[in-house]
């Protein structure tokens, strides 16, 4: 396989984008001055080497100090954030609208998917051992009071959503810790990332 044609197939895996869209990024590198490519390329190994995940809220993060045995991000290792609310998200692209938007200030779980209707073993499918591990030391240490769901208004949301909160039902007691949900100002259908900052705002106001 020629270079072209492997880089098509490498820009295929990125979520969302199919041949024709491959192999117009491919075309547009062709076509760039070669300091351009070298940049990207530099870019490339620097995000090999200081990318990193957050072993809190399991965020991807840039950080130059790659001998912390435990990274943690700015917001989790931040001493302005609100410790007693937890928000739980699907991905890291609702957790970057949301700190856009700039109307919560508290701290996050990302899930890394949603859980689709049926599933047998939805436990393979997202964090929730993580969660609920999480969630059981910051009850043990007093921390947290609240938890807040911010998943999709969609199927596979209200199915991670309910699967999500039985399963901290379990470990929490109701009286110990807050379970609350974004109010339905969102419309059915509406993936979070592109949720407006007024609409958002509104929705974690009257939160239930």
């Amino acid at each position: 396989m020629n270079p072209t044609d492997r880089l098509t197939e490498l820009f295929m895996r990125f979520p969302g984008i199919g041949p024709k869209q491959a192999k117009r990024f491919v075309y547009f590198l062709l076509r760039e001055h070669s300091h351009y490519k070298e940049q990207l390329i530099k870019t490339l190994e620097e995000l090999k080497f200081t990318g990193r995940q957050c072993e809190k809220c399991y965020r991807f993060f840039g950080d130059k100090n790659t001998e912390l045995p435990k990274p943690l991000c700015s917001i989790c290792s931040s001493e302005s954030r609100d410790i007693t609310q937890l928000m739980i998200l699907e991905k890291e692209l609702d957790l970057d609208a949301i700190e856009k938007a700039g109307s919560y200030n508290g701290l996050y779980f990302i899930l890394g998917g949603l859980v689709p209707p049926l599933t047998e073993k939805p436990s393979e499918i997202i964090r929730i051992r993580e969660l609920t591990s999480r969630i059981h030391t910051d009850i043990t240490n007093k921390t947290i009071t609240e938890v807040i769901f911010a998943l999709p208004v969609t199927d596979y949301g209200d199915v991670t959503t309910e699967y999500v909160e039985k399963t901290i039902k379990q470990i929490v007691g109701i009286e110990t810790v807050t379970l609350s949900h974004l109010a339905r100002g969102l419309s059915s259908g509406l993936e979070l990332e592109y949720v407006d900052r007024e609409t958002f705002k509104s929705a974690l106001e009257r939160r239930h």
